[in-house]
């Protein structure tokens, strides 16, 4: 697997066992999405490249994140059953500060390498929600009604979506992306993450 990533930050990783996922550990019925697929934990050498992904101007790490996540999304499900591929869409304001769509970047690594239409331009944000990451899970769930809004439900339908993030906390944002791509029609939504914080 040809990454921008040396051998001894790479064995500071904390991935997720493969095992964990073939077993669909992170398969979910409580929730809108129909599922996770998680690289790693988000800790040690992950969390410090994505907050420069994400806070520090990084945006060429993009290119090694989308290479790993796509190589452990090959190894989970099967990519010809899926029709789209989408990132959980930024506020306008919040992509104009930064510069880009950190999310849409990984996405768009992740349509070429998995042969699958890239199709963010459907999903908008519509709320500036601001920083999710002090509020706790049901503060998130309030904070995010209204957030986001399907632009073609007729793009949509009966399609099975595989939908981008770059990490998942509590699951809030990913959970309320599905939840309204499902309710425009979308047959199954399945979330792929960098990382997540939480433990399995």
């Amino acid at each position: 697997m040809d990454v921008e990533i040396c051998a001894d930050c790479l064995k500071k990783v904390s991935f997720i066992d493969d095992t964990d996922i073939k077993s669909r550990k992170f398969w979910s019925r409580k929730n809108w999405y129909d599922g996770i697929i998680c690289m790693c934990q988000y800790n040690s050498v992950v969390k410090s490249s994505i907050i420069r992904y994400k806070f520090y101007n990084k945006s060429s790490y993009y290119r090694t994140f989308g290479k790993i996540l796509a190589d452990r999304i090959k190894k989970t499900i099967k990519i010809n059953e899926f029709d789209l591929i989408m990132s959980v869409p930024l506020h306008k304001n919040k992509e104009r500060k930064r510069g880009y769509n950190q999310s849409l970047l990984i996405s768009k690594v992740l349509s070429k390498e998995l042969g699958l239409r890239e199709a963010s331009s459907l999903l908008i944000r519509l709320k500036d929600t601001g920083s999710q990451s002090l509020l706790n899970r049901k503060d998130r769930l309030e904070n995010l009604k209204g957030a986001f809004k399907v632009c073609s439900e007729d793009a949509v339908r009966n399609k099975n979506i595989l939908l981008v993030d770059d990490v998942m906390t509590t699951g809030s944002t990913i959970d309320e992306c599905s939840k309204v791509l499902k309710k425009a029609g979308a047959a199954k939504v399945v979330a792929a993450v960098i990382a997540t914080g939480r433990k399995y």
